[in-house]
């Protein structure tokens, strides 16, 4: 099996059993984020306490590409701090920009199987969507959470 192979059964296997799948009760933050594109739709949803992403789940519809890279993201931040999520951010971002290879981000896990979208420059969007309303919600968390408010 090549390793083109083995990151084409991690995209399946998250497309078909996701993981984090559904919207939270109650979030601290949400987003809803379309791709016009491809149709692709991402609700995330996310609680937070004591600076941190205590949950988070997404619901949505869209292609493989985008739900599994949902599906990777929200199993991969689930407790981590949103500082964490945030250079979590910045590393699938350089992997997608051909920055840096996945191989040399072990901290995004099974996303760093999604490399290879970025050949097809029109498929990058249906990766980073999920991530864009990650970015979107930290951001809002960080707001609320900032001494001037």
């Amino acid at each position: 099996m090549s390793l083109d192979d083995l990151y084409q059964e991690v995209i399946l296997d998250h497309f078909r059993k996701p993981r984090c799948q559904g919207c939270l009760s109650a979030p601290d933050a949400a987003a809803t984020l379309f791709n016009p594109l491809c149709g692709d739709q991402i609700n995330l949803t996310v609680k937070s306490a004591d600076n941190s992403i205590q949950a988070i789940a997404f619901a949505g519809h869209g292609c493989s590409i985008s739900q599994a890279s949902a599906s990777m993201m929200a199993h991969l931040c689930q407790g981590k701090t949103l500082d964490e999520g945030r250079a979590l951010i910045a590393s699938f971002k350089q992997m997608m920009r051909g920055e840096k290879q996945g191989d040399d981000l072990p901290e995004l896990g099974d996303a760093a199987a999604l490399q290879g979208v970025r050949r097809f420059s029109a498929r990058v969007k249906c990766a980073m969507l999920c991530w864009e309303a990650l970015e979107k919600c930290i951001t809002s968390l960080a707001v609320e959470k900032s001494p001037e408010k």
